[in-house]
């Protein structure tokens, strides 16, 4: 639509550069939309017109990295706090403690704590790689309460 005067056949490199500065830039579209419609336009030219443009020319922007959003100590201890049920407490102190994802949380089993070393046993994690983090000892009797409470079979939650 940009090139209604032109056949697609005749469109070249230095459109396609007129194109991105006159049109996707002036609109200051997102970066990923950006990069969505350089692949697009590369990808018809690859497939529908059975030839390459040389898109390495057009700078194509890089993505934002923001930081992520980090609740403070008190926030945290707030929402720990605020949990009646022991289980979910556990849970959650385990998660933001130890840094665990919610399927190592999942898998993990009671013969994964060594509570002399103070240290979590995390098998076959992402990658399938073991792993190894510290545990602190209030988590560590968060387990043992828990634990004289409900007695699990095998699995920790």
């Amino acid at each position: 639509m940009f090139f209604k005067e032109k056949k697609t056949e005749d469109i070249s490199n230095n459109d396609v550069i007129t194109f991105h500065t006159n049109y996707i830039i002036k609109k200051r579209l997102s970066s990923s939309f950006q990069n969505q419609i350089i692949n697009a336009i590369k990808l018809f030219f690859k497939t529908i017109e059975n030839r390459e443009l040389e898109i390495s020319i057009i700078v194509r922007p890089r993505r934002e990295k923001t930081l992520p959003n980090v609740l403070s100590k008190e926030e945290i201890k707030l929402i720990i706090e605020s949990i009646i049920n022991i289980k979910h407490r556990a849970m959650i102190s385990l998660l933001y403690a130890c840094g665990l994802r919610r399927s190592e949380l999942i898998n993990l089993e009671f013969n994964h704590i060594d509570t002399h070393r103070k240290v979590l046993l995390i098998k076959q994690s992402k990658g399938k790689k073991d792993r190894i983090v510290p545990i602190s000892e209030k988590v560590i009797n968060m387990l043992r309460e828990y634990y004289k409470l409900y007695k699990p079979k095998t699995y920790l939650f």
